[in-house]
């Protein structure tokens, strides 16, 4: 399995954080991975086979559509490739994939969806270019320009009032209230909820908390000498239970759980109910 990172060009760059191309080759074995939830929009290019998506529970594998537009979501799933591998993933920042789709983001919200049902012969005609398309630079100039033609920057008032918004939850880690962020950003509880909702696909209460789950993950990999109790209360967790539940939640595991599933994280645990 091969992975390349590439910037995105121009401006663009204000919009999106990178574009990941994903390949694998027929003999390799299928993979499969825990995809946790994500603090922005992503798109799905596959120009090869396509991802599935596993159901343990029912026995279920769903193939992905070709391409895929995935909103903002409370939780997990478990995904394996299928086969020779080729995709691109586009990271948007999260307030840049509004600026791209004249839809509220809450409407994707939970969700992935077919982008042939969005954008119809459009996306086919994308998904025939990449798949002709040799190159990762070629690759890359066939998403831009499909980009670019979707272009259309919302009100920059709202563009600055949700980045300064998404900024202070970041630097706080997620530990803060809904109410605290309108008040330092000097408007109302309803509008920033209302803007959140449509802009980035969670209300503000929703994102502080996915923030605080990232912020969460990566402490588990920077600091390892800490034990999980004060792991815990240092992440603005009051209490164990919630911990627990929330980290359950997102990501399908306890934080014990995790921990042995990921050893390289050498947390020390300190109660046997995590």
């Amino acid at each position: 399995m091969e992975f390349k990172f590439v910037e995105p060009s121009g401006f663009l760059k204000l919009y999106i954080k990178h574009y990941c191309f994903m390949e694998s080759v027929k003999h390799e074995t299928d993979i499969c991975e825990r995809v946790i939830p994500l603090d922005y929009v992503q798109l799905m290019f596959h120009y090869k086979s396509p991802f599935v998506v596993l159901h343990p529970d029912d026995n279920l594998i769903i193939h992905q559509p070709q391409s895929i537009i995935s909103g903002l979501s409370n939780s997990f799933s478990d995904v394996s490739t299928f086969g020779e591998t080729g995709v691109i993933f586009v990271a948007f920042h999260p307030v840049g994939a509004c600026c791209f789709f004249d839809f509220p983001l809450s409407e994707i919200e939970n969700l992935s969806i077919d982008m042939a049902d969005i954008f119809s012969k459009e996306i086919k005609q994308v998904e025939e270019q990449l798949y002709l398309k040799k190159s990762i630079g070629e690759r890359v100039k066939v998403i831009e320009n499909f980009l670019l033609k979707r272009f259309s920057p919302i009100p920059s008032y709202n563009h600055a009032l949700l980045k300064a918004g998404v900024q202070i939850i970041k630097q706080s880690r997620g530990q803060m209230t809904a109410a605290t962020l309108s008040d330092k950003l000097s408007t109302t509880p309803k509008n920033l909820e209302r803007k959140f909702s449509a802009y980035l696909g969670k209300t503000p209460k929703q994102f502080i908390k996915l923030v605080r789950f990232h912020a969460t993950i990566a402490d588990f990999t920077n600091d390892k000498n800490i034990n999980l109790t004060e792991y815990a209360y240092r992440n603005g967790y009051f209490d164990q239970s919630h911990f627990i539940k929330d980290f359950k939640t997102y990501s399908g595991y306890t934080p014990k759980d995790f921990v042995d599933k990921y050893p390289e994280c050498n947390v020390n645990a300190d109660f046997d109910n995590f």
